[in-house]
């Protein structure tokens, strides 16, 4: 009885956390994103630059060689300081998606929400890296051996991916930041002219 109770309240707070404000993954997310980093990263016309949670992730599906972004695409995205979070009806996940995660979602009915929890760290000096940490269903953590076999055909379906098919590493310039924020990404780099700016 204690049992059923805690997994009752666990899936009861996921439904209340897909109530929450949220963003989505949209074909016109990739443009905007790329264009805030290009005025802050490339052209450095801003020293600061945000991009919402929403566009922020369909650049990095575009990044991974999901494009265009398909229209009927139903992703939704939350993100505060520590996490991007993604989350979906596996019925709304395109076909190619559910199959690659054919061996965790085979047998689960098409209401089932997924989520996984994204963090970003600093891998080296003029990368960032990008780390699924945790893969639940409906609330629930997936256990490991299930989320390996799974991500692992997922890495070789998107070979911009590592083998494991959980981190995705992003080339930034050596004086940039990338840091999440509640709803956004914050992305910064000194002034072109700026007599402060670390040498390579």
């Amino acid at each position: 009885m204690i049992r059923l109770s805690c997994l009752a309240l666990l899936v009861g707070s996921a439904a209340s956390a897909q109530e929450a404000v949220f963003d989505s993954v949209t074909a016109g997310g990739v443009f905007r994103a790329s264009a805030v980093v290009d005025s802050v990263f490339v052209d450095r016309l801003s020293p600061v630059g945000f991009v919402t949670a929403g566009d922020w992730a369909a650049y990095l599906m575009a990044r991974l060689g999901v494009i265009p972004i398909p229209p009927d695409l139903k992703i939704r995205v939350v993100s505060d300081t520590q996490r991007i979070q993604l989350s979906s009806r596996l019925g709304d996940l395109p076909y190619e998606a559910r199959k690659a995660l054919g061996p965790l979602v085979g047998m689960l009915p098409p209401e089932t929400v997924i989520a996984g929890d994204i963090t970003l760290s600093r891998a080296a000096r003029e990368v960032v890296r990008f780390h699924l940490e945790t893969v639940r269903l409906n609330g629930l953590p997936v256990p490991e051996p299930l989320v390996y076999s799974a991500l692992v055909e997922v890495g070789r379906l998107y070979p911009a991916l590592t083998r494991t098919g959980r981190d995705l590493f992003v080339e930034i310039p050596v004086d940039a930041v990338v840091a999440l924020m509640d709803g956004r990404v914050r992305l910064a780099t000194p002034p072109a002219d700026s007599t402060t700016r670390r040498q390579p």
